[in-house]
């Protein structure tokens, strides 16, 4: 039995691996155990089509070409959708999520309704540096992974498990300048483990929180979060609203008008309810500084992340100048990458659901 299965079982987690010969063996040992289980197997690989590669994976799972004449197992040409993701469009991915669901309408009673996936576009699109495009394919697998958890409990006994590995280059992984990014990508995660079998580490998603406590709290259940940003530059605000909503967030607004940002800003009185605010530095209908003063003045303890071109020193004397030198906020330096920006804006809703949990 593959030790690395095991542990990922029902997880959606990164394999770390040494070489390739070293991922193609634990694939297909995974590959091995789960069809013996009669679980529905997706082997997704942006190779998935070269043949060279495909002799050499199929050679090592059993009984190849009869499961996948009884659709016991799938091989999916990633190639295309990591072509998708590049210009972050996720369509094929959510007709991939469709046709398993129909896979597994299809399937008979013999086989149970499990299933397990191996998939490479993210890890491709991070070697390559695409890093933006990287989380927010694994964000996308992790949110599906994320509504199966909650299906499980309300299925019970009956439910269906659903193991998604993403291999990971350990070697790639260890590199510094991608530190930043690595870090983002494992929290998308709930486990890291080798091709040896051993945990990494391994985390509890809010989700998987939400499941194994009977008694969750308040703001872990119905928390809203909402994002809003004043953004004057249009193609922006188009890649802002494209992005978030594909990030998961259903309630934003994005604006180029500092008066639409402060009366959305003010529109939300719920205790049960958080908003991320983000302004850019450069709105012309009223200064920056203006639409801040007067959030902060209703709601001294909201938190603020700015976007701006301008040197860090001579915003920070501006906020001193105008009486704003109390405020919590967060700057961010343009060009900047997506990423950086989804890793404040998560921590911005941690800081709210934690009063110890501070900015670094």
């Amino acid at each position: 039995m593959s030790n690395a299965m095991n542990l990922s079982r029902n997880k959606h987690a990164i394999l770390l691996y040494q070489n390739n010969f070293n991922l193609d063996l634990t694939s297909a040992q995974c590959i091995n155990q789960g069809l013996e289980e009669k679980q529905l197997c997706v082997y997704a690989s942006v190779n998935g089509f070269d043949k060279s590669h495909l002799l050499n994976i199929s050679s090592q799972i059993m009984n190849y070409e009869e499961n996948i004449q009884k659709r016991n197992l799938l091989i999916v040409d990633l190639k295309p959708y990591y072509e998708s993701a590049l210009v972050g469009d996720l369509t094929p991915f959510k007709e991939l999520e469709l046709q398993l669901r129909q896979e597994l309408a299809n399937r008979g009673t013999a086989n149970n309704n499990d299933v397990l996936i191996i998939a490479d576009c993210a890890v491709n699109l991070f070697m390559n540096q695409r890093f933006d495009q990287c989380e927010m394919v694994e964000n996308w697998w992790h949110n599906i992974y994320n509504d199966w958890l909650k299906k499980q409990q309300q299925q019970g006994k009956e439910r269906n498990h659903l193991t998604v590995i993403c291999p990971y280059s350990s070697s790639l992984l260890s590199k510094n300048p991608f530190d930043q990014h690595k870090h983002q990508i494992s929290h998308n995660h709930s486990i890291v483990i080798d091709t040896t079998g051993h945990i990494v580490t391994e985390y509890t998603s809010t989700e998987e929180v939400r499941i194994s406590n009977t008694k969750p709290s308040a703001s872990q259940v119905h928390l809203a979060k909402r994002v809003l940003i004043a953004e004057p530059d249009p193609d922006l605000r188009h890649l802002y609203s494209i992005w978030l909503r594909q990030m998961g967030y259903k309630d934003i607004v994005v604006t180029d008008s500092g008066r639409k940002c402060l009366d959305e800003a003010f529109k939300i009185t719920h205790p049960q309810s958080y908003l991320v605010i983000i302004l850019d530095t450069h709105l012309k209908d009223i200064p920056v500084t203006e639409i801040a003063k007067k959030i902060i003045d209703r709601k001294p303890n909201q938190h603020i992340v700015f976007t701006t071109t301008l040197p860090s020193k001579s915003l920070s004397q501006t906020f001193i100048s105008t009486g704003l030198n109390n405020i919590k906020e967060t700057t961010i330096t343009k060009p900047f990458r997506l990423s950086t920006l989804s890793v404040v804006i998560d921590e911005s809703f941690r800081k709210h659901q934690d009063p110890n949990y501070y900015f670094s």
